[in-house]
């Protein structure tokens, strides 16, 4: 077996004298003992720097028959025999598209990771975006037996907003080397079919290659995934998707131009959610997820039958899944709007957004990107954006529901200011029946959905009355087959006020 290198005994006399630690900051030592399955060392080291942090965080590659990255995330060891945390898509194997999963370890801070060994997937969750690898050879195929430097893990439902927070991994983007981010906990956001501490929000700035690699508290223990989808090399760092109307045809279709979402984060998957992949690992027990899809097929998921309907924003989320109040505006200061829709034509496994926007700016203090669908075909589901220590800055908000990569529906809603309901009367003096009505607050990036019910028309020489916030809107109408009958841009529409179709 070849000979241990000079930083490998480094390491391992490193992580000998660096103890584990017990519940108190005193500094106290003790000895790790066995877990019940005889697996890994349930005490483990708590690092004292930023170094033992760095050590402890490899860069994953997946490996092409070449040996070549196809893409890369970041992990970080959780036991000394090897194993690793990342997140399922940084080693997502569902569609073949890599042979190996290469893993680079940190030798200097200041130098690109070194790719030493191999790993298999352990344990999987695609739907939480979290898995645990191991280390099985080194590149060779021989066995391993290194003892690795290691995080402990903490108590991600123990920290609170305002806690500070270091984020380490390999960005992908402005450099090869590994790179710290200091921040503090700015929240917390719920996930439908996940629960109310889905991610942990941070106004740290991380670039997308970080995804998969390490979040620590002031103890130096784990207590997030930096997390999002796409976060490999190339182009997959920065997506872009036919999210908007770009030409304002009242259409989202091929003939947009698609719009880059993506390529940072400032969202953690808490390592609390990641306790039972990591429990199954250490005991070599298959980890079955409890709301994990079915795997996509071969050839992609078809959604042209996917239909989005009835969003609506309200304050809150009841415990049954609906929204405490239905809101057309909301108040300065609020704290949270969310956004809820009724579904059908979905498939378990599909991927699907929910991207907000405030004043036509991209936000990822609510954004959901790069989700992986666990909902079923059809019934209703919702998204927040939420701000409790702030409050949510005025503006107007615009959701924009994705699937597959394409836009499915959208709306928008005011926060702040004074926005009472007004009637708009459309009054249809042309010779065609209005079939087809959008009106979308100024500033909103898409018309949104419909304005009539499904069957519903204004014909020729009928009026129809929409309740409006007060605000200024464009305007878009339309006769039954799509074809543009009348179009108004920028109406003061801040009083009860008739419009005329000619």
């Amino acid at each position: 077996m070849r000979s241990r290198s000079l930083l490998s005994l480094l390491l391992a006399l490193s992580l000998s004298l660096v103890a584990a630690c017990g519940g108190g900051d005193d500094g106290a030592k003790e000895t790790p003992t066995p877990n019940a399955s005889g697996g890994s060392p349930t005490a483990t080291a708590r690092p004292t720097t930023i170094a033992d942090l760095a050590h402890a965080v490899v860069q994953i590659q997946a490996l092409d028959s070449r040996g070549d990255a196809v893409w890369h995330g970041s992990g970080t060891f959780i036991s000394a025999d090897g194993l690793i945390l990342t997140n399922g898509h940084v080693v997502d194997d569902r569609q073949n598209e890599y042979q190996d999963l290469g893993v680079a370890i940190t030798s200097k801070t200041d130098q690109p990771p070194e790719l030493r060994y191999l790993a298999q997937i352990v344990a999987v969750d695609y739907a939480l975006d979290l898995a645990v690898i191991k280390i099985d050879s080194d590149l060779s195929g021989r066995a391993v037996h290194e003892q690795f430097p290691f995080i402990s893990r903490g108590d991600s439902d123990a920290i609170d907003i305002g806690d500070a927070i270091r984020i380490l991994g390999y960005p992908g983007i402005g450099g090869e080397t590994i790179t710290l981010t200091d921040g503090v906990v700015s929240g917390f956001t719920a996930e439908r079919g996940v629960g109310g501490r889905a991610w942990i929000k941070t106004n740290a700035t991380i670039a997308g290659g970080n995804s998969g690699g390490l979040a620590v508290d002031s103890r130096g223990q784990i207590i997030g995934v930096p997390t999002i989808a796409g976060s490999g090399t190339g182009s997959s760092t920065v997506d872009c998707r036919l999210i908007e109307d770009t030409n304002r045809d009242g259409r989202i279709d091929d003939s947009d131009t698609c719009v880059p979402v993506g390529g940072f984060i400032n969202g953690l998957r808490p390592v609390n959610l990641a306790s039972p992949l990591v429990e199954a690992a250490e005991s070599g027990k298959q980890y079955v997820s409890r709301i994990e899809p079915a795997t996509p097929p071969a050839s992609g998921f078809d959604a042209s039958n996917v239909a989005i309907s009835n969003l609506v924003f309200g304050t809150d989320v009841t415990s049954d899944e609906k929204p405490t109040e239905v809101v057309a505006a909301l108040p300065r200061n609020a704290q949270k709007v969310c956004a809820f829709w009724d579904y059908e034509g979905m498939e378990n496994g599909m991927s699907w957004e929910a991207v907000w926007y405030v004043d036509g700016v991209l936000s990822d203090e609510g954004s959901i990107i790069g989700d992986t669908w666990i909902g079923g075909p059809d019934g209703n589901w919702w998204a927040c954006i939420v701000d409790e220590e702030k409050g949510l800055p005025d503006g107007l908000y615009e959701v924009i529901i994705s699937v597959e990569g394409e836009a499915r529906g959208s709306d928008a809603i005011f926060v702040g200011g004074s926005h009472p309901s007004v009637n708009l009367k459309v009054d249809n003096r042309s010779t065609a029946s209005v079939c087809y009505a959008f009106i979308s607050p100024l500033g909103a990036l898409n018309w949104g959905f419909d304005r009539l019910d499904p069957g519903e028309e204004i014909d020729a020489g009928a009026q129809h009355t929409f309740k409006l916030p007060a605000a200024t809107y464009d305007l878009l109408f339309e006769d039954c087959n799509q074809d543009t009958i009348a179009e108004e841009h920028e109406m003061d529409i801040s009083k009860d006020t008739t419009y005329t179709v000619r």
